[in-house]
């Protein structure tokens, strides 16, 4: 048996997990802990982690640290979120919890939060016949301070939208004064629909059965209704949660603290909390709420082991992310035909030429992606359309990808035409040497995959890619003119053989 530990310094609590292992399907929690804590509330009224409060998390880590020697735990990760993302001195708070503890810290962004949140969810309701269904399942991730939605249907992510409104945040959003106020309830209400109304415009055409809802505040909320959180999953009926809600929202907080046995900062958070699900209820008319019982930690864990035994389950995953890939190109009416022509061909071209180019199995899926999207900017403008396929992409919140990947991508469409990548573009020159040198690489192979197809007519077919010594050579096969793809080809070729060094050659054949 392997060990896998994560540990996760979060908003509210910074907790560990020890998961136990041989493949994805023999896996065990062999230890979960957890301390409560208020960088949220730091971060979101000040801006800044006080060293302060950093003294206690180093401790708490030091005594990690500690657990970890002692179960002989060699294989960890420690990933921050919110409140360490959104700190302004986030990187002192880096690196002295480094020096301190010689953890070194990973700070994910908002869409790789939700996804790690996604994947143990999408796990759990599949164990259950959950998304065996015709209709949609709606997966609402709150967070401190975020809220992510993604929705699932046919066994593929239509809909993916994050948004910096968490429970956590709703509340600093407003002071003492104006929590206590008469008209709270209703300003409330009115700030989070104005916030979360265009959500619901995107869903309003979509049959949505479940509503499966994540996040520490559903832990509350199963407390409040005095539901048994045992086993994988709660239901709760929309009758039960609108009850409470009538309740909670006619009392102050001192009645809440003693009416429900919460402390002061848990009661100022409850009616932010059920407003926000009140409105997320609003959005479509779903049949019942569905609270698995997972935790971030999870999914950090399960795509960990996963990769690490290649367990077939994670293309699963993958296939998901890229089928919301699909949905956004749909989104923007770009010719599909032309999408699938130059994903198929950048997929061929990066597999054939591995030992030139060296790149990653998540290279690949960077290029895939970006090949599925590079023409988005056509929606916009088709004059200047890979300046705005740059923008819709690195403006997406794609899910499962870092910042940094999604300028990749980004950057990869920029470019999958013409253009020489270079620093004197805002764009390129953002990117780290190491991504400079991805990006040409990848978008080299695109604009190779680009124009095979510059017609926009599929003409011609891929029979053979041969590398050799000096050149790679493409065969294909048409029986149409290709007049237009040949010249197109021979223009591109030269940033490919500047790229990487060799020349790159196609042969027609008559079919």
């Amino acid at each position: 048996m392997s060990l896998f530990a994560v540990i996760h310094v979060g908003s509210e609590q910074v907790g560990m997990q020890i998961t136990e292992y041989q493949s994805l399907q023999d896996l065990r929690v062999i230890d979960r802990v957890s301390r409560n804590v208020a960088l949220g509330e730091e971060t979101f009224k000040t801006g800044r982690i006080s060293f302060t409060a950093l003294r206690e998390i180093c401790e708490m880590l030091k005594g990690y640290r500690r657990m970890l020697n002692e179960y002989g735990v060699r294989d960890y990760r420690l990933i921050a979120t919110t409140a360490v993302r959104e700190a302004e001195n986030r990187p002192y708070i880096v690196d002295q919890i480094q020096i301190k503890t010689g953890f070194r810290v990973e700070v994910v962004d908002l869409p790789q939060e939700i996804f790690y949140k996604y994947v143990p969810l999408y796990a759990n309701v599949t164990n259950h016949g959950l998304t065996g269904i015709s209709e949609g399942l709606l997966f609402v991730d709150i967070v401190s301070g975020g809220l992510g939605f993604t929705l699932y249907q046919n066994k593929t992510i239509q809909y993916q939208q994050n948004i910096h409104v968490g429970a956590l945040r709703i509340k600093e959003s407003f002071d003492r004064k104006q929590r206590e106020s008469a008209h709270f309830q209703q300003a409330l209400a009115e700030y989070i629909y104005s916030t979360i109304e265009p959500v619901g415009q995107a869903l309003r055409h979509h049959n949505i059965k479940y509503l499966v809802m994540s996040g520490l505040a559903t832990r509350l909320l199963l407390r409040m209704l005095g539901e048994d959180q045992k086993g994988d999953l709660s239901f709760l009926r929309l009758p039960d949660f609108m009850q409470l809600y009538n309740q909670v929202k006619a009392l102050n907080i001192p009645q809440l603290t003693e009416a429900y046995g919460l402390s002061e900062s848990k009661a100022e958070a409850v009616l932010p909390t059920l407003v926000l699900y009140k409105q997320i209820l609003a959005l479509t008319n779903i049949e019942q709420i569905v609270i698995p019982h997972n935790h971030f930690m999870d999914g950090v864990a399960m795509l960990h082991i996963g990769k690490k035994t290649r367990d077939p389950w994670i293309g699963e995953i993958v296939a998901q992310v890229i089928s919301f890939a699909r949905a956004l190109g749909i989104k923007y009416k770009q010719d599909p035909d032309h999408a699938q022509s130059v994903e198929a061909a950048s997929l061929l071209l990066f597999d054939k030429l591995v030992k030139i180019h060296g790149l990653s199995e998540r290279d690949r899926l960077l290029l895939q992606v970006a090949a599925i999207l590079h023409d988005v900017g056509k929606f916009i403008n088709l004059r200047r359309h890979y300046f705005y396929s740059y923008r819709l992409i690195i403006s997406s919140d794609i899910l499962g990808f870092s910042e940094e990947e999604r300028a990749v991508m980004a950057n990869i469409a920029y470019y999958h035409s013409k253009g020489t990548p270079s620093t004197n573009d805002a764009n390129f020159a953002a990117l780290s040497e190491e991504k400079r040198v991805t990006v040409a690489k990848l978008a080299a192979i695109i604009r190779i995959a680009d124009a095979i197809d510059r017609s926009h007519r599929q003409k011609a077919l891929i029979t053979d890619i041969v590398l050799k010594t000096n050149e790679v050579i493409i065969s294909i096969t048409s029986e149409a003119d290709m007049s237009l793809e040949e010249w197109s080809f021979a223009d591109r070729a030269y940033f490919f053989a500047d790229v990487f060094g060799i020349n790159v050659r196609l042969i027609r054949q008559v079919r």
